[in-house]
């Protein structure tokens, strides 16, 4: 028996087989196109006709590449990719709104697969077309996926459609040039349209929030159908907020622009570190960046009319805002409530601040053409004793730290390790050392940060690459007086600090937080024994194992330190003679006093 055609198989096997599950049958011309819509080949011309396309007012929902048994399925989907990627989005007749279809179908022989075809953006900010397969599905499911059904609302968003769908959706159309990544320009666009939608949804009009897409109506047309899918005004929760940022996130990895976003692992441990938010305290950061402190702030209890977040750069700035509106669910003229100011952190912003926590930056970014008003509120000379110093870029956001907090207040900051050793900045570690008692100095490890911080010079310009950071944590004991120098009684720097040094794993592959975050659980148990005991006891190595299990990291080995090993803490009153430790590796090491940790190297 001759075997029969292709075109008999789609129309005698396929058809009915799909028609099972709801699908338009023969005769619907309408809503079922069978060897119609052409496949155009990359290099021009017609290279044949796709075996089905179904539609549903007008617009193409499914394609489908029918095979007869035994074909490969790989094949048949990489052909079906290949068709939406060049379907003939041009042609009227075939895309009335210039949209491809979002789902793809193959057939087997009788077996059927399903899949949603959707933009995804890798770790390195490439978009990527993915296929996903999503089990059966009726055309009354397609259709309502689509937003088609009669008596249609938008779907609220959950955390999962929101990072799958909204986002990289808007990244794709927002991305009209030939470079197929999340850029900046790409990062402040739907940064700026998801602010703008949020602001004036009541009154939002079709055309005016894609200026930058004038030229391009298909993108316009498939924002908007975003819009009428999902709910997103009915979805912000904390929850889309963090996955915005998160988003965000790994869009910059790699990138200069990593600044502007910390870890939320290692926010957290910056506000357990802290401990209890008074509801009533005072929160400043003058360098925000996304805003990723102040959200946290929000998650230990502190009302958003208490805090305050400010950075002097567009994109990090718009992007704070759109995160925190999210975050806290402001919509229309609510807006303007978001406690995001764009403006230069190194201003006067007051000195009763009960808390100053961040990630600087550096000086370099808040200068600009502001030096004259920057230095009404800062010194350039701390040492008073006609030096000519040249502390590192840290300078000015190291005062103004300092000077921003309240007697009593926190202070905790992100800054290069180097500046508790290097030789140009001992100027700036008297300064602390002066107004402030040193809490606690955490080492992290490097590629938590992944570009890095700069410590270039304000007078000398240099400028190094991929520094190790640490997290300062202090309580402002005294207040600055300007004139007063930066000269310290040997005598009050004789108290003990609390050190941590976390080591990176022997693979430090994957999301950060996987592997930084048991690692700083451990340093928060030692920093709790340290509070209520005044001394580190050896670790546990079930600890130690649990955190690394819970990691992932089973192949780590740590050496752990012996009580024996351990310095003997350093009282206030009679400091007394320690032996040096040894020289061994651990996850937590104990205090120095204060005047060895800041000794001139």
């Amino acid at each position: 028996m001759p075997e029969r055609s292709e075109d008999s198989y789609v129309f005698h096997n396929i058809i009915p087989l799909l028609s099972k599950l709801g699908y338009p049958g023969i005769g619907d011309d309408e809503r079922v196109k069978i060897k119609e819509v052409p496949i155009y080949r990359p290099s021009g011309g017609i290279a044949g006709t796709m075996d089905i396309v179904y539609y549903q007012d007008g617009e193409p929902v499914l394609l489908v590449e029918a095979k007869r048994a035994g074909r490969s399925i790989e094949q048949a989907t990489e052909e079906a990719e290949n068709y939406l990627r060049n379907f003939p989005i041009k042609n009227k007749k075939y895309a009335p709104s210039g949209k491809s279809p979002r789902y793809f179908a193959i057939t087997i022989g009788r077996e059927v697969k399903f899949y949603h075809h959707r933009v995804e953006v890798l770790a390195d900010g490439q978009f990527a077309q993915v296929s996903e397969n999503i089990g059966d599905l009726t055309f009354d499911e397609l259709i309502d996926k689509y937003g088609l059904t009669p008596g249609y609302k938008p779907k609220k968003l959950e955390t999962e459609s929101f990072v799958k769908e909204f986002l990289p959706d808007l990244a794709s159309s927002y991305n009209v040039s030939d470079d197929r990544r999340i850029t900046p320009d790409v990062i402040k666009k739907i940064t700026k349209h998801i602010l703008n939608y949020l602001e004036n949804q009541h009154t939002y009009d079709t055309r005016s929030p894609f200026i930058e897409l004038k030229s391009t109506l298909s993108n316009q047309e498939y924002i908007n159908d975003l819009h009428r899918r999902f709910d997103l005004i009915g979805s912000l929760c904390p929850e889309i907020a963090d996955e915005f940022r998160n988003f965000i996130l790994r869009s910059f990895q790699g990138t200069k622009l990593n600044q502007y976003l910390t870890e939320k692992c290692v926010i957290a441990f910056i506000y357990n570190l802290i401990g209890e938010i008074n509801t009533g305290w005072k929160v400043l950061d003058f360098e925000c960046g996304s805003g990723g402190f102040l959200s946290a702030a929000a998650k230990k209890g502190l009302p958003m009319e208490n805090m305050i977040g400010i950075d002097i750069d567009e994109l990090p700035f718009i992007i704070a805002k759109t995160y925190l509106a999210l975050y806290f669910n402001k919509t229309g003229k609510e807006i303007s409530q978001i406690p995001v100011k764009k403006t230069n952190g190194l201003f006067y912003l007051g000195n009763n601040w009960d808390l100053i926590v961040g990630n600087p930056a550096g000086s370099a970014k808040y200068e600009k053409n502001d030096i004259e008003k920057v230095l009404k509120n800062l010194e350039t000379d701390l040492d008073q004793d006609g030096k000519t110093d040249k502390p590192s870029e840290y300078n000015f956001s190291i005062q103004q730290a300092v000077r921003s907090c309240k007697v009593g207040g926190k202070i905790c900051l992100v800054l290069p390790e180097g500046f508790f050793s290097n030789s140009q900045d001992e100027i700036l570690r008297k300064y602390v050392a002066k107004h402030c008692k040193i809490l606690a100095i955490v080492s992290l490890p490097r590629g938590v940060f992944k570009k890095g911080t700069s410590t270039k010079s304000i007078k000398s310009g240099s400028q190094t690459s991929s520094q190790k950071m640490s997290i300062l944590y202090a309580e402002k004991s005294k207040p600055v007086v300007d004139g007063e120098g930066v000269e310290v009684n040997d005598g009050i720097l004789q108290y003990p600090v609390f050190l941590a040094n976390v080591t990176e794993p022997e693979s430090a592959a994957g999301n950060v937080c996987e592997w930084l975050e048991p690692r700083l659980n451990i340093v928060l148990e030692e920093w709790k024994k340290w509070q209520t005991e005044n001394h580190l006891s050896a670790l546990d190595e079930s600890l130690l194992t649990d955190a690394y299990e819970s990691s992932n990291i089973t192949q780590a080995k740590k050496k752990l330190l012996k009580k024996d090993d351990r310095q003997i803490p350093l009282s206030l009153e009679e400091p007394v003679q320690t032996k040096k430790p040894k020289p061994v590796k651990s996850e937590v090491s104990i205090s120095k006093t204060l005047d060895e940790l800041f000794k001139k190297k």
